[in-house]
């Protein structure tokens, strides 16, 4: 697994000691678990033993965790949240500056699309409900012409 931080590594070597504890605390093994929760008893074992360079991405960690945790009668969600939780944490204590830059970079760009859409559509709508009389003028004209001319034959 990658993309682990200290602070995410420590909560979950915290997280799965406490799994740990609780699967022998009740005696069941860890195929039990692997069957139940679909888990392959591999992955389980390398999330226990914390060989967590052996695991998926931590997004899919956390999917484990819940579900290793439910299999066990604990609140699986709230385990996997702590995790999210430490990396919400770094993410924003590391990047919020640059964060910040890339916020504003990325709504200037779309406030003025949206900007000439909303002048586009009102230009249409205005368009549409007030069609320019220029063009009814200058039919009119030439209708009475055509009429004058058929009345003098």
């Amino acid at each position: 697994m990658t993309l682990l931080n200290q602070a995410q590594v420590e909560q979950l070597k915290e997280i799965t000691t406490h799994l740990r504890q609780v699967r022998q605390e009740k005696s069941i093994r860890i195929e039990e678990i692997a069957a139940e929760t679909l888990i392959r008893a591999g992955v389980l074992q390398a999330l226990e033993e914390e060989r967590f360079e052996e695991l998926p991405e931590p997004i899919f960690v956390q999917g484990l965790i819940r579900r290793y945790g439910d299999a066990l009668g604990l609140d699986g969600s709230a385990l996997s949240h702590a995790l999210i939780s430490s990396n919400v944490v770094r993410q924003d204590s590391n990047n919020a500056h640059k964060s910040s830059d890339n916020k504003s970079n990325t709504y200037i760009p779309l406030v003025v699309t949206y900007i000439l859409l909303l002048v586009a559509a009102s230009a249409g709508l205005f368009y549409t409900l007030n069609p320019p009389q220029i063009a009814s003028e200058s039919l009119t004209p030439a209708v009475n012409g055509q009429q004058s001319m058929v009345t003098n034959q």
